[in-house]
């Protein structure tokens, strides 16, 4: 089966971030469409329990009520033009378990301390 565009993980995790100042980017197919709980999770595991920590750190994460699940781990810290940025591996699988998805995106620390992918 081809995979069907459903939604875009990096506009997805842009929007779950930063609803308010949302643009729109380059879209990529997906096997798993995350609902908005399923972004709500992924923003708390990038808030509280990614961001700013060693290399390594992974998080599973399982929504009850949409199936999906997934883990967000964070493979790469390292200063681009004197900001922090990392390197995020984002795994997602729906409720029968595959096929599964596997993005690695780039979030850089802006100046007012929100995070924005690059």
């Amino acid at each position: 089966m081809s995979p069907v565009c459903k939604l875009a993980l990096p506009l997805a995790v842009w929007l779950a971030v930063h609803p308010a100042s949302a643009q729109m980017g380059p879209s990529w197919d997906t096997y798993v469409t995350l609902t908005q709980g399923d972004m709500n999770q992924i923003k708390t595991i990038l808030s509280g329990q990614i961001h700013n920590k060693p290399p390594g750190t992974s998080v599973p994460w399982k929504n009850a009520e949409s199936g999906n699940f997934g883990k967000v781990t964070l493979l790469k810290a390292f200063v681009r033009r004197g900001q922090r940025c990392e390197q995020i591996e984002y795994r997602m699988s729906p409720p029968q378990g595959t096929p599964s998805d596997r993005f690695v995106l780039t979030s850089c620390m802006q100046p007012d301390g929100t995070w924005k992918l690059s």
